[in-house]
């Protein structure tokens, strides 16, 4: 029965005070209390069956509007890691009990773009992918609450990262363990217009912390796609002869591994090629990629649950979230002689 669940079975079930429970439940806002906890009491309330006219208003207490923001023309909600993300955003919008929310996906180049995101219709707007200086400034002038969600963290905001530029400094690391010395990249370089992009100076950071010297010649400027992978793959190799070459992301090693087949080059017996974030597709190459695998979803979730608690709690300071990236070897990386 309803009326036999107490307070402490609530908070003993979550592992927190009887008066943290207590301020939940009865709608105090006096205090501030994390967006998780908070959100962990009521739907364990729920479950207990834990169910007064009071606790029936607070699980969706408001409605929220939040954009999310594709603003490269390189990037979509097609792409196969940043549709693990927007799912991530979408799956956190049906678990939150304190919010009914309104979702949109925006591009840059949709019709209308910025008269709608400066509208002020927007209570929360999620960044995804790469952004120019420019359109960054315009972004940050709209009335929104900004948060960000990516690899390159952008700053001024709060942030959930998965640091490419450290993940690409390990690759370099991964492959000198493995005896390769001569290491090429290819990837985006030249990116002086761009906010945040940083995985070339994580490519020249694993140099610097091996002992390696740097080669113009192993570098070679590309967007983010396979077919820029599968163009540019063998100009890179003709130039510097590497052993193995890190690309930047694994749609880009997705096409400089068909690239070097069609030109009669092995991987990994004639070169090693690692990429970086992991799309189901690395798995089913041939040969299957190894790359760092990156917890696209949790990227989404983790920035939707970061900017609610920013919006019910008030905070007036910013919270940059770092989350983990791992090596997921394969096949695609070989050890050579030293």
């Amino acid at each position: 029965m309803a009326g036999k669940v107490l307070l402490a079975d609530i908070a003993q079930r979550c592992s927190t005070s009887i008066s943290t429970v207590s301020r939940v439940l009865s709608g105090d806002g006096s205090r501030k209390i994390a967006g998780i906890t908070r959100d962990r009491i009521i739907e364990t309330a729920r479950e207990m069956g834990y169910f007064d006219e009071k606790l029936k208003t607070i699980g969706r207490s408001s409605a929220l509007s939040v954009a999310v923001l594709f603003l490269s023309d390189h990037e979509s909600i097609l792409s196969p890691f940043f549709s693990q993300v927007v799912e991530g955003i979408k799956a956190e919008c049906g678990a939150t009990g304190s919010h009914s929310i309104d979702l949109r996906v925006l591009s840059l180049y949709d019709d209308g773009f910025f008269s709608e995101l400066e509208s002020g219709m927007f209570d929360i707007t999620i960044i995804l992918g790469r952004v120019k200086k420019d359109i960054l400034e315009r972004v940050r002038s709209s009335r929104s609450q900004l948060i960000y969600a990516g690899l390159n963290a952008i700053g001024g905001m709060d942030e959930v990262v998965c640091d490419a530029r450290e993940g690409i400094a390990n690759a370099v690391g991964y492959l000198h363990s493995l005896g390769h010395r001569r290491i090429a990249f290819l990837g985006p370089c030249n990116q002086e217009d761009i906010e945040n992009e940083f995985r070339y100076e994580g490519y020249r950071d694993g140099l610097k912390r091996h002992d390696l010297p740097f080669d113009e010649a192993l570098v070679q400027d590309s967007y983010l796609s396979s077919d820029d992978g599968y163009a540019k793959v063998m100009q890179l190799v003709e130039a510097s002869h590497p052993s193995a070459i890190i690309c930047a992301n694994d749609n880009l090693a997705l096409g400089a591994i068909k690239g070097l087949s069609d030109a009669g080059l092995r991987v990994p017996d004639d070169i090693s090629v690692t990429g970086y974030d992991n799309i189901e597709a690395a798995a089913y190459l041939n040969p299957p990629l190894t790359t760092f695998d990156v917890p696209k979803r949790e990227l989404g979730r983790f920035a939707l649950r970061l900017a609610l608690e920013r919006h019910d709690s008030g905070r007036d300071y910013n919270v940059r979230l770092s989350l983990p990236f791992a090596l997921v070897k394969r096949k695609s990386a070989k050890e050579v002689s030293k």
